[in-house]
């Protein structure tokens, strides 16, 4: 009899390399070969053209643009490529999916930023919408450095960071769209979990829980439960982001807190407690309720809509 494996694609990979160590290297190497075979060398340009006319090049330039390294766009493709739509994370190589996804942001997103500075370097940011499915669509953020030698370089891609003026995520479906997609995703173990678990957030904004009969629970339980591994990775993703609030994560990391309290109120109960230590849950509160009062660049327009009141975390950044 086969024992169903429960762990996360991730949790694997990571005991893959530890049981392995040369894999790390293998890894590494095979990451510099697909970020080098995708052609982004050095971009110059000239910094001293003007506004319009940098832009305009650092949009001509979006297909070549890439990080500082190519270990820098592994790690960042990893670190933020589920912040994207699940259409735009393949197919193709993680990195591929990742930096294809950034030029199309540079290249067709609205500029929102454009600064040059006495030194002589420049900082672009460009913002894009991106659908999603049931009705959801998420903003993405581009920012890229023009050194004063003409340089340019890919600094970030991911969620909107600096005080973001309009939801990061926009709900524009009903919740029983957001319930259907939810079951259907959670059924398809090649949909990403995270996707999962955002229906299910978005089936509950507005309203006092979720709009699933009892049969719909009940199976959301049972398939949850049996992707538990990812759902271990997805708390252990929720704790990074409570780490990172410092640096710019907080949206992130309330955005994870609220699914995970969704999910754990409206569908698990007292069987969350079996699946996960609920420790972990605490120590993202502790971190939380410790960092997010130092943020700074945290904007009430990101919040979504429908938030329950007693989801402490939001306010607490947005106050």
């Amino acid at each position: 009899m086969t024992v169903p494996d429960d762990r996360s694609p991730e949790e694997i990979a990571a005991q893959r390399m530890l049981a392995d160590p040369d894999a790390i290297r293998r890894r590494m190497e095979a990451d510099i070969a697909a970020v080098e075979a995708l052609g982004r060398g050095e971009v110059r340009l000239d910094p001293a053209a003007g506004d319009e006319a940098v832009a305009s090049a650092v949009r001509s330039l979006a297909d070549r643009i890439g990080f500082d390294s190519p270990i820098e766009a592994a790690t960042m493709s990893m670190r933020h490529l589920h912040e994207l739509p699940v259409a735009e994370r393949g197919p193709g190589s993680a990195i591929e999916a990742y930096l294809t996804a950034a030029s199309r942001t540079i290249a067709q997103g609205q500029l929102v930023g454009n600064r040059g500075y006495p030194e002589g370097h420049r900082w672009l940011t460009f913002h894009r919408t991106a659908r999603e499915a049931a009705g959801i669509t998420v903003a993405l953020e581009a920012s890229v450095y023009v050194d004063a030698d003409g340089s340019v370089r890919l600094f970030h891609f991911h969620w909107p960071t600096e005080r973001p003026q309009t939801p990061v995520y926009a709900f524009g479906g009903t919740p029983e769209r957001y319930m259907d997609q939810a079951l259907c995703d959670l059924r398809d173990h090649e949909t990403p979990f995270d996707r999962a678990m955002l229906m299910l957030l978005a089936n509950a904004l507005g309203g006092p829980g979720t709009t699933a009969g009892h049969e719909q629970r009940a199976e959301i339980a049972e398939l949850v439960a049996q992707r538990r591994g990812e759902l271990s990775a997805y708390v252990t993703q929720a704790e990074n982001y409570a780490l990172a609030v410092r640096a710019d994560r907080w949206y992130a990391a309330c955005l994870y807190r609220s699914a995970l309290e969704t999910v754990f109120e409206n569908f698990l109960g007292g069987a969350g407690f079996s699946l996960i230590d609920m420790q972990e849950i605490q120590d993202i509160d502790e971190e939380l309720d410790d960092a997010l009062p130092e943020v700074t660049d945290a904007s009430p327009a990101a919040v979504p809509q429908g938030i329950p009141p007693h989801h402490w975390w939001w306010n607490t950044a947005v106050r």
